[in-house]
């Protein structure tokens, strides 16, 4: 067998090779919304490609429109994100109010706790005080032992 420019490895005649080539040349006259594009592969990836039995054109683009839809719906997810970054900016803020309110109450606690000791003590000094005049009281009427007549 001899080598020919459509021959591949095997010394076969590559059909797809020139049917690619005559669809290239009647495409172009044909549609103008489709563009070339040539890349490497690794050498796997390009045998995984053969034993497929799509052609690679085809594949190739499958795989691109999938890998692009993938990248919208990250748009759609960091919107998504972005979306629950403000709901948690508005949280953290009501929080930091609740907080400030908790810190308010806690302020008005400790005052009516120091007004009721402050209450406490005048109602314990009062109570000190009456007990003294009682015992006064107690003994101004008692009679002194010399003044039992």
């Amino acid at each position: 067998m001899t080598d020919t420019p459509n021959s591949n490895d095997n010394g076969k005649l590559d059909e797809s090779n020139a049917t690619e080539k005559n669809a290239k040349s009647d495409d172009s006259t044909k549609s103008d919304d489709k563009k070339q594009l040539n890349v490497r592969i690794s050498t796997d990836l390009y045998n995984k490609l053969d034993s497929i039995n799509e052609p690679k054109g085809v594949v190739v683009t499958k795989a691109l429109e999938k890998y692009l839809e993938e990248d919208s719906n990250d748009v759609v997810s960091q919107e998504y994100v972005s979306a629950l970054l403000k709901q948690l900016e508005i949280k953290d803020s009501q929080i930091n109010a609740l907080n400030r309110q908790l810190e308010t109450k806690d302020e008005q606690i400790m005052e009516r706790d120091n007004t009721t000791k402050m209450h406490i003590a005048q109602v314990q000094t009062l109570i000190n005080q009456v007990e003294k005049k009682t015992l006064e009281l107690e003994d101004a009427t008692k009679k002194k032992w010399y003044q039992f007549w």
